[in-house]
């Protein structure tokens, strides 16, 4: 396992930056997030050089800018996207979820629920998320993908649930 220093020995002089993208969505509230994980992943793509890399599409973004870094940067690894792997009522399987509370838990199906529902529309969704208790940060359709991010939980331990879904017309 490389150490930070044996990643970064020029202490992170030299980073990836994505212009566009990047800076929606998650990015917004999260600056220099993609810049982080585009830098880390080129120089571990660089190292071990590999045919093929796996990324799930439960974070669709991530998975867009890392395949546009590959094809920009002319790298030779393909990059494939693994769907997104979901509990029996639909909520993406997340480490953080294990961070919600049984009853977090029991209301947080709604949100793929309503991500799901192509009969409403992004501000019908995100006005029934907050009247649930959701803290919105977003609700977006961009092409054929709506993108959604919460937050639940108290102020001690706020969790944030992110998922997309196709959108079918």
């Amino acid at each position: 396992m490389p150490t930070y220093d044996s990643l970064y020995p020029d202490d992170y002089a030299y980073e990836v930056n994505e212009k566009y993208f990047s800076k929606e969505l998650c990015g917004a509230n999260r600056p220099g997030h993609f810049t982080g994980v585009l830098t880390v992943v080129l120089k571990l793509l660089n190292l071990v050089q590999p045919q093929n890399a796996y990324f799930g599409e439960k974070d669709f973004q991530q998975l867009s800018l890392i395949k546009g870094m590959v094809e920009a940067l002319f790298l030779e690894t393909e990059i494939i996207g693994c769907p997104t792997v979901r509990e029996a009522d639909g909520l993406a399987m997340s480490s953080r979820n294990l961070k919600l509370s049984n009853c977090d838990r029991d209301k947080s199906s709604l949100f793929n629920n309503l991500l799901s529902n192509n009969l409403l529309s992004d501000q019908e969704i995100q006005k029934e998320l907050g009247r649930t208790g959701f803290e919105v940060d977003y609700v977006v359709t961009k092409g054929d993908r709506r993108f959604g991010a919460v937050v639940m939980g108290d102020d001690l331990v706020p969790v944030r649930l992110i998922d997309n879904v196709e959108v079918i017309s």
